[in-house]
């Protein structure tokens, strides 16, 4: 009895710990995320759709735009689902506006990195830059 009661515990946590690794990578749904730095370190990470009025977002900066003191610049889309940016600060997280809604991605980037944002399949990329908000 005691070899079954030790099975479930083992079968109970596998199925946790499956459950909660494909939760971290997120749903078709998200968005996703590419940052690299000037070291070359990568991270990828999913963005889920957000429908909070308490977040303050900064728009980046497209090229031939002049905005003094933004964190993020150099923002295009490819007319389809990526948009990309350059930041450069001390501690921010990033957004993508998708046609489907905003989508935050939660990790704070800290430096200079070049991001890759990708909208859902079925959305298209409109706009992206940082925020800050409710956690």
């Amino acid at each position: 009895m005691r070899n079954v009661a030790a099975t479930a515990a083992i079968v109970a946590t596998a199925l946790a710990c499956a459950s909660a690794t494909a939760g971290a990578a997120g749903t078709s749904d998200d968005a996703q995320a590419q940052a690299t730095n000037i070291d070359g370190r990568t991270i990828q990470e999913s963005g889920p759709l957000e429908d909070s009025l308490l977040d303050f977002v900064q728009r980046a900066s497209s090229p031939d735009e002049s905005e003094l003191g933004t964190a993020c610049f150099n923002g295009r889309t490819d007319g389809s689902r990526n948009f990309y940016l350059t930041c450069d600060s001390h501690t921010y997280p990033v957004y993508v506006d998708c046609t489907d809604g905003r989508h935050e991605f939660r990790r704070s980037y800290s430096g200079r990195w070049d991001f890759r944002l990708t909208c859902p399949a079925g959305t298209r990329a409109v706009w992206g830059g940082s925020w800050f908000g409710h956690a």
